[in-house]
């Protein structure tokens, strides 16, 4: 419970008694997010330090909206940036070690020991790559077909709406 400043010396400075736990709490959460305090004060809790701070008249609830930024401290600033790159630090190293581990785990096997688990010579891999290459290509060259076929389908359908809109307005003179 609040006991210094009272409640009712810190009402005068805010609209009623909700506005001031709002203002007050507001205040605390930027002291402990490391704002500088604007009056001298002994003690720790961020709310009695606030609420001290309206009392001495250096924190003012204005009427409206409005979104005051108070800067941070610089310790606090300081050791979130020294946070975020160790954390980049570590994500880099993790990288890097999944990299020399995938390069380690390649260079224990040469090509051929590799084919010859799979039961097959290099020769044949070499040949199968190839007619994987080659079906894949002949796809790509059938969706481009299907894909042109269907906007010159789409461009016909267009002059056969113009045309058919050209005679209905043909037949619309003819009735009159």
């Amino acid at each position: 419970m609040l006991t210094y400043p009272s409640i009712e010396s810190l009402l005068p400075r805010a609209e009623n008694r909700y506005v001031l736990a709002m203002l007050t709490a507001r205040r605390a959460r930027q002291l402990t997010a490391g704002a500088r305090p604007t009056v001298d004060s002994g003690t720790p809790n961020h709310v009695s330090l606030a609420s001290e701070e309206i009392a001495a008249g250096t924190v003012v609830y204005r009427y409206g909206k409005w979104d005051v930024v108070v800067p941070e401290h610089p310790l606090i600033i300081a050791a979130r940036e020294a946070a975020e790159r160790e954390a980049r630090a570590k994500e880099e190293e993790e990288r890097l070690e999944e990299q020399s581990r995938i390069m380690r785990q390649t260079d224990r096997f040469s090509d051929d020991e590799v084919f010859s688990q799979a039961g097959i010579t290099a020769e044949d891999a070499s040949l199968i790559a190839e007619r994987l290459i080659a079906q894949l290509e002949a796809e790509e060259r059938k969706a481009a077909e299907e894909e042109a076929l269907e906007s010159q389908e789409l461009e016909e359908d267009e002059t056969f709406q113009d045309i058919d809109a050209e005679i209905a307005d043909d037949s619309d003179y003819a009735e009159e």
